[in-house]
């Protein structure tokens, strides 16, 4: 995930000498990514890319808290402020009854802010939305949004006078339950979703990701219901991609937000609403934490951190380190006792990431490189990557050109039982593809001005049906080729299973979609694994293989054959062949009908007339212009009593 830090907003969390490419430096080397530094008037930006398991990261404190662990490993001096919630005390409790569903929702914190002014934010708050890529709306929104940003913590503002019922109820949504969001698409529930619903039925949110309309906050709001929840993680993700609804809230939530944050973040939420929208509180703060983070400790002995980072770092170093990332260290001899942080328990899991935190901390630049002592092994080589990486090559050298294509397609381009996605993004990827043979098509109709012949090959999963499971994912290999003559094409498609060194044979085998006995199969031990033939609809030439039988077909090794000691008579045979008859067998019967005819080739074509470039070879000698002819005249026979053929030599 990528996101914007401002430094000036950074540095209200940090305290440090260390200039903003300084910041950017260190925390780059020990921490997320930092893309860019771009200045923007007398402030500078952070672009940062954060991994998705760390959340905790994803915030303006989360990242100053980053910042002041790294930056003293560079010999700069850096403090994290602490969150200090303040302290509410009101006499009048929140009179909304909340049931909530521990299953569904471990923590709940509410309050009631009244009077409050809404207007535009001041520029200072509008100014810092739009450095992290927020758009500014009114001031009530903005506050919630720039809460988000700077601790990390997701929180909503109801319209508390529209909570007519003063229930909110925390259920799962049945199956066709109809909500309109806030802004104004009308989503229809799968079943199982959180929502809230005001005692009466009617859903008046869409929690951890988008509010809903009937409870928005309006021009004419006079109160709000400030809230902050804590969903489980799971159902966040669920009702986001059922329903494409991917707001910053959801992101954030579904990747398990620290349920501790929820307090500083209401009490920071109300701390803005009295100073920019002159808010008056209105009851004391509700806050029910039914399901609290488990603790955990991982143990892990110092032999184990040494041997895995390959340098022997002092126990005082490495409390150091864990401790300045928010861990509780301790010691028992030579075993290491780490208390996770709650905002970690989701990330830290095995006694490798404790090494993990310590490694980056004292800087993976800093580790040693050696060689090991013992001979480098061969590096083995890997069949399924040498075969797609050699497919490819061969393609490539033959004329071909490798193309990608997207897995989704339109409806016109799968069968009855293909698989369609619940949320689609569009009409033209609605269902997953069960060949490639469309997705081809297409690109050789979008390269159909181009004036040359051309040949596109693509290797790629396509997705078969399978009924109560996840569908088959099959990798194929296919091509399709522009303005060539069929014979060409052929030709190209077996150089490539030469190259393979697969063995094969063909079947002339009609199929629905291709010119009739236009379509030739490839089969070994009587299995085909691939086809070749012309569309009925385009006269495209189209090849398909099924990679993984390519893959049992294929020798990485060829067969070793002695280089001939005796070289080759060769020649060109032209015969005049009848309609319709098979080339193929003509070489095959060529070949056979004597052993010193080491290969046979065609090498033209002019109408009826085929010329044949033949090699006779002995393995003891070296034929005589005689001992040629009678072998010439005997080939010439077969052919004109087999084919009806009427030869040229």
């Amino acid at each position: 995930m990528n996101i914007l830090i401002p430094d000036s907003w950074l540095r209200e969390y940090l305290i440090t000498n260390a200039k903003p490419k300084n910041i950017a430096e260190a925390v780059t080397l020990c921490g997320p990514t930092v893309d860019n530094l771009e200045k923007v008037n007398n402030d500078y930006i952070y672009h940062i890319e954060v991994t998705t398991n760390r959340v905790d990261a994803m915030s303006v404190y989360g990242i100053a808290r980053e910042a002041a662990a790294i930056l003293p490993q560079f010999g700069y001096k850096a403090k994290l402020k602490d969150l200090k919630p303040r302290t509410i005390r009101h006499k009048k409790p929140l009179d909304i009854k909340i049931t909530n569903n521990p299953k569904l929702s471990q923590r709940i914190l509410a309050i009631k802010l009244e009077n409050v002014k809404l207007s535009p934010s001041p520029s200072w708050l509008q100014e810092r939305l739009k450095k992290v890529g927020q758009r500014p709306l009114i001031n009530a929104i903005d506050i919630t949004n720039y809460v988000m940003w700077e601790i990390g913590h997701p929180m909503h503002a109801f319209d508390y006078d529209r909570i007519t019922n003063k229930k909110i109820v925390v259920r799962e949504a049945k199956k066709g339950e109809t909500l309109i969001t806030l802004d104004h698409k009308k989503v229809t529930l799968v079943g199982g979703e959180v929502v809230f619903d005001n005692g009466k039925g009617e859903i008046i949110d869409l929690p951890g990701i988008m509010g809903t309309a009937n409870t928005v906050v309006s021009k004419n709001t006079k109160n709000i219901l400030l809230w902050v929840e804590d969903i489980k993680a799971t159902k966040i993700r669920h009702a986001s991609m059922s329903h494409n609804l991917r707001s910053q809230a959801a992101i954030l939530n579904e990747k398990h937000v620290d349920s501790e944050l929820g307090l500083p973040a209401i009490l920071k939420g109300v701390e803005l609403f009295q100073k920019v929208a002159q808010a008056k509180i209105g009851s004391r703060l509700f806050n029910t934490y039914p399901v609290k983070p488990k603790a955990k400790t991982i143990s892990v002995q110092k032999d184990f951190i040494d041997e895995r980072l390959g340098v022997d770092i002092s126990k005082s170093k490495m409390s150091k380190y864990l401790n300045s990332l928010g861990f509780k260290v301790g010691w028992n001899g030579n075993t290491l006792k780490a208390k996770i942080p709650t905002f970690r328990l989701h990330d830290i899991d095995i006694n490798e990431d404790i090494v993990e935190e310590i490694a980056r901390i004292y800087g993976y630049y800093k580790l040693p490189s050696k060689l090991m002592g013992t001979a480098i092994p061969e590096k083995p080589t890997d069949q399924p990557f040498d075969l797609e990486n050699k497919s490819k090559l061969s393609l490539a050298s033959l004329g071909g050109v490798e193309i990608y294509t997207l897995s989704l397609v339109p409806k016109d381009y799968v069968g009855k039982s293909s698989l369609r996605l619940k949320n689609p993004l569009g009409k033209d990827s609605e269902y997953l593809r069960g060949s490639l043979t469309q997705s081809l098509v297409q690109a050789a109709n979008d390269n159909g001005s181009t004036k040359d012949p051309f040949h596109l090959f693509e290797m790629a999963n396509v997705y078969l049906p399978r009924k109560g499971k996840l569908p088959e994912e099959r990798m194929m290999l296919a091509g399709i080729f522009s303005d060539y003559e069929y014979r060409e094409a052929k030709g190209i498609v077996e150089s490539l299973l030469a190259q393979l060194n697969v063995s094969y044979k063909i079947a002339i085998k009609d199929k629905v979609g291709y010119q009739p006995n236009r379509r030739i199969e490839f089969t070994s031990n009587n299995k085909d694994f691939g086809q070749l033939g012309i569309l009925e609809d385009n006269n495209y030439i189209y090849y398909e293989f099924d990679v993984n039988k390519l893959m049992a077909l294929y020798n990485q090794v060829s067969t070793f054959k002695a280089i001939p000691k005796y070289p080759p008579q060769i020649e060109d045979i032209t015969v005049k062949l009848p309609t319709r008859t098979k080339v193929q067998t003509v070489i095959d019967t060529m070949c056979q009908t004597d052993k010193t005819i080491s290969l046979v080739e065609l090498t033209k074509i002019y109408k009826d007339a085929f010329t044949f470039r033949v090699w006779y070879q002995h393995p003891t000698k070296t034929l005589t212009d005689k001992e040629v002819d009678i072998i010439r005249t005997k080939v010439i026979k077969v052919l004109e009593k087999k084919f009806g053929g009427i030869t040229k030599a």
